[in-house]
């Protein structure tokens, strides 16, 4: 019997504006074709419907994102712990509205200074399914009380607790975070708030049109306090840093936005206990018994079954649904969620606790032998 029933794997995409075809959200599903939503919110309603369906159905399901679910060791501890104001109080942003709460209405000013979105976006052109409604971050009184059955609120999720420092910033990109329904973001300017407070800047990338304070258009010339890569990224040499926001291979911008999104998942009062995040909540291998296992994965590591399907990024999805349920069925799917060979004791716990890691990486023979 295999892990799972159903696999899903989404190409994520940081898009401005709705968007579909190349370097847009595609979504596989082992169950059904292929989709092609036009933003984020979308996709995440689509998403949450079929996880309805696959638990009404009584499946199980390895939900997988292509983006970065944890940073460098130490910088999850100096993120939260720059932003005081939000540990004491996790339902507002009303202390940062000089630096990034009010955003969201901000349209491009003359100067041309740190302007996220155009505000002149249109909805999508078809209606959302019926759980986008859903989709809407909860209130605290909303939420259930605590545990595997509901989540704990942001002054809760500390970077000292037992969950580890990965859920301390999740929460707090959740509150930070505004990705609107028409997909304009305040992503850049979360990235500038958060390098104001470290003792360094971290982030870098931005549109050329723009200028940020506290945000460059170049790599910081050294990272001296916080790795620029996680153990992941040193391994998988050809994958990016989380700090990259924009340019070829970049992935901060889409894990910005992805994290607050899957924190908004992992809150929902149905799926929510149904969750759990690999490798943080099921320590790697060690404990898959969750219905809904959502996984970071990497889509390059596996070559393209069909090198015709366009886009590519449909192509690579759909590659990885086809090899995640053949190598459940060979049985090796168990031991491509595990960790890495190799690791010590204070590096497991560090991709535990924080850094997280990317499925299949340091298990290149399993995932050749799935083809």
């Amino acid at each position: 019997m295999g892990l799972f029933d159903r696999y899903i794997a989404v190409d994520w995409s940081a898009a401005n504006k709705p968007r579909t075809g190349k370097d847009s959200i595609w979504i596989a599903d082992s169950a059904v074709a292929s989709i092609n939503p036009s933003t984020r919110h979308e996709a995440m309603a689509v998403l949450v419907d079929r996880l309805l369906a696959a638990r009404e159905a009584s499946e199980r399901v390895m939900l997988g994102f292509d983006f970065v679910f944890g940073y460098p060791q130490g910088a999850a501890e100096a993120i939260v712990e720059a932003f005081p104001e939000l540990a004491a109080n996790p339902t507002s942003t009303a202390p940062l509205a000089g630096e990034v709460a009010q955003l969201g209405a901000l349209a491009p000013s003359a100067a041309g200074r740190g302007v996220f979105a155009d505000a002149s976006c249109s909805p999508p052109a078809h209606p959302l399914p019926s759980s986008a409604k859903a989709l809407a971050r909860p209130s605290s009184a909303t939420l259930p009380a605590r545990g595997r059955v509901g989540r704990p609120a942001l002054a809760e999720e500390s970077v000292t607790s037992p969950a580890g420092p990965w859920r301390a910033l999740w929460s707090l990109l959740h509150a930070l975070v505004v990705d609107n329904p028409d997909n304009s973001s305040n992503r850049f300017h979360v990235a500038a708030a958060i390098n104001a407070r470290l003792v360094a800047p971290h982030y870098w990338g931005h549109p050329h049109q723009h200028r940020y304070d506290n945000l460059g258009p170049r790599r910081p010339p050294a990272y001296a306090t916080i790795p620029e890569r996680r153990r992941a990224e040193i391994v998988a040499r050809s994958a990016q840093p989380v700090w990259k926001l924009t340019g070829a291979g970049a992935v901060g911008s889409q894990s910005l936005l992805g994290i607050a999104r899957l924190e908004a998942l992992r809150r929902h009062p149905v799926l929510g206990p149904e969750i759990a995040v690999w490798p943080f909540e099921t320590d790697f291998a060690g404990d898959l018994a969750a219905p809904i296992t959502v996984v970071e994965i990497y889509p390059s590591l596996f070559p393209l079954d069909d090198p015709s399907v366009t886009p590519k990024d449909r192509g690579q999805v759909e590659t990885c649904v086809r090899r995640f349920a053949a190598m459940d069925a060979a049985g090796e799917l168990r031991r491509f969620l595990d960790a890495p060979v190799g690791l010590g004791a204070a590096e497991r716990e560090a991709l535990v606790r924080e850094e997280g890691w990317i499925a299949g990486v340091g298990h290149a023979d399993v995932a050749s032998a799935a083809a």
